[in-house]
């Protein structure tokens, strides 16, 4: 073989065994750059699914707290609501009970003044029938409370007896008045 063919064989040789070296090498570094790049793919993923993760847990946690908060306002405003219902059915209450009062004091004043006349006994039993609307009146007093306004309703219902005396009525109806202001005040 000349040296002309033997020079050519190793030069194709030595280009084969570069590129054979190169491709080997650029095999390796497309390999690595790929490892690089699917490395680097899961930390995003895994940086996004923590993010969305702790977005999640901070809008949980947010309508946690909303619905705590509204829950509150419910609560405080059927409270409120209860509370005024409570002081409206109180009111009627203690206005009907000082309105047989008013009805059962004329009825005693009539009669009084009745005694020894024809009209006597019409007017006791009207004065009795009024004691008894009292009477009515009075345990819707004590069914509503609170304890001070029914101790003071029927000190006021003994004012009205006809044993009692005439100056029992007026302190006996400032105390019902004073108790029941404070039952119907707002807490």
């Amino acid at each position: 073989m000349n040296d002309a063919v033997l020079t050519g064989l190793v030069a194709a040789g030595a280009a084969i065994g570069a590129g054979a070296l190169t491709g080997m090498f650029a095999l390796a570094a497309a390999k690595r750059q790929a490892a690089a790049a699917w490395a680097a793919g899961e930390r995003q993923a895994a940086a996004a699914w923590e993010a969305g993760r702790q977005q999640a847990a901070a809008a949980w946690d947010a309508g946690q707290l909303q619905a705590t908060a509204q829950l509150d306002v419910s609560r405080r405003t059927l409270t409120e609501q209860a509370l005024a219902n409570q002081r409206a059915v109180r009111r009627a209450a203690y206005v009907t009970f000082l309105g047989r009062t008013d009805s059962a004091l004329l009825a005693s004043a009539a009669w009084q003044g009745a005694i020894g006349t024809a009209d006597e006994s019409p007017r006791r039993r009207e004065y009795d029938a009024q004691m008894a609307s009292v009477g009515e009146a009075l345990n819707v007093v004590c069914l509503e409370g609170p304890d001070l306004v029914t101790a003071a309703a029927q000190a006021l219902r003994s004012s009205l007896a006809s044993s009692a005396t005439g100056t029992q009525h007026a302190s006996a109806q400032l105390a019902f008045l004073d108790a029941a202001r404070v039952a119907l005040a707002p807490a």
